[in-house]
């Protein structure tokens, strides 16, 4: 029985991967998130130690994690991105070496990703980082994949097993991550390697098959009561953010749109393609929840007139507002990118410029 999407390579009970087609991009990399999970680790008695992501391989249950989050734990819990939960959480093979655990949940017909081959690696392919952050908001980055090359060629990395390098906006606060290509195969995830000998690097996929046929069946405690460390915000009575901070500090954003005429895609692609948006060390959130900010897109009917706000995803205050003109969505969505990374320069630039202001006024007090 083959277990994987329909769709792409897939891996087989046996191990073994076979080809596919590709699909188109929003297809692909939908395929592929629905497959991630946050994996929550903890002491015993509930109180939260470590998180990470990992993602499905196999319908029935198995999911691979880096194993220096999951060594030794005495509680897991695995939070799949369509919102279910597994506490029972077993440990069915890893590999120390290269940092990499197989784990168990009792469950089937799970979202899987397919899985790239080995020798289909080819460097300047496309390729989209997904991962998450401490607040479970799943973020996305795109880059391009390097060279296969064994760990002892690279400082730091260790010894007797292949990495695949590649380039890639990391995400402010990321946690591990699986690599996907443009047509919806995982290509490796990252472990403890990704930044060895001052480049990015991931294991690959294709030579993990095996941890699955170790015979490990070693539970991992009970992990109903752990809850991520920062999944809702009460911020009754706290001060509304200010909005050139805000715009300063924040490094995620998410878009939402309230028009037909708009897809959430059009401006997540354009900001990715956007060098500058890149340099300011931001990255896009792609799905219904997360981001520090939140950007809002409308069309008024009758009108070509395309409307777009920046709010706290937290509180809701609004922190910035814009219009563009433009014949449709894909038109509007370059405007609105190019308008969106001008509110970041701006407000950085002011935020800096109220920084060394307030230093001045502190070394004329001495």
């Amino acid at each position: 029985m083959v277990l994987g999407m329909a769709t792409g390579v897939v891996w087989a009970e046996q191990g073994g991967v076979q080809a596919g087609p590709a699909l188109d991009d929003q297809e692909v990399f939908h395929q592929a998130e629905q497959a991630m999970a946050f994996i929550l680790v903890g002491d015993g008695n509930g109180h939260l130690l470590g998180e990470s992501t990992g993602v499905v391989i196999r319908s029935d249950g198995i999911v691979l994690a880096p194993y220096h989050h999951v060594k030794g734990a005495a509680e897991v819990q695995v939070r799949l991105r369509n919102g279910e939960i597994y506490d029972q959480v077993e440990l069915v093979g890893f590999d120390e070496r290269r940092d990499v655990a197989t784990l168990h949940v009792l469950a089937d017909r799970l979202p899987t990703s397919s899985i790239a081959p080995l020798e289909g690696i080819v460097s300047g392919d496309r390729v989209r980082l997904l991962t998450a952050d401490r607040t479970m908001a799943w973020l996305y980055s795109d880059g391009f994949l390097g060279p296969v090359r064994l760990a002892d060629e690279i400082p730091g990395a260790g010894e007797g097993y292949r990495l695949v390098q590649f380039t890639a906006n990391l995400p402010a606060d990321f946690m591990d991550g699986a690599l996907v290509n443009s047509r919806g195969q995982v290509v490796g995830i990252l472990t403890y390697a990704r930044n060895a000998g001052g480049r990015q690097w991931a294991v690959p996929i294709d030579t993990l098959a095996a941890l699955t046929a170790q015979g490990l069946r070693t539970a991992l405690g009970n992990g109903k009561n752990l809850k991520p460390m920062a999944t809702s915000h009460n911020f009754f009575g706290a001060e509304p953010p200010n909005p050139i901070n805000a715009l300063a500090s924040a490094r995620t954003l998410r878009v939402n749109t309230k028009t037909t005429y708009f897809t959430p895609f059009m401006l997540q692609k354009e900001l990715m393609n956007n060098a500058e948006f890149l340099t300011l060390g931001l990255s896009v959130v792609n799905g219904d929840q997360g981001g520090e900010l939140l950007v809002e897109v409308d069309r008024p009917l009758f009108t070509y007139d395309f409307t777009y706000s920046v709010s706290d995803s937290h509180t809701g205050i609004v922190v910035a507002t814009g219009k563009v003109t433009a014949i449709d969505g894909p038109h509007a969505a370059q405007g609105i990118a190019e308008k969106l990374v001008r509110e970041f320069e701006k407000g950085r630039a002011l935020q800096q410029a109220a920084q060394a202001n307030g230093q001045e006024a502190m070394n004329a007090q001495q």
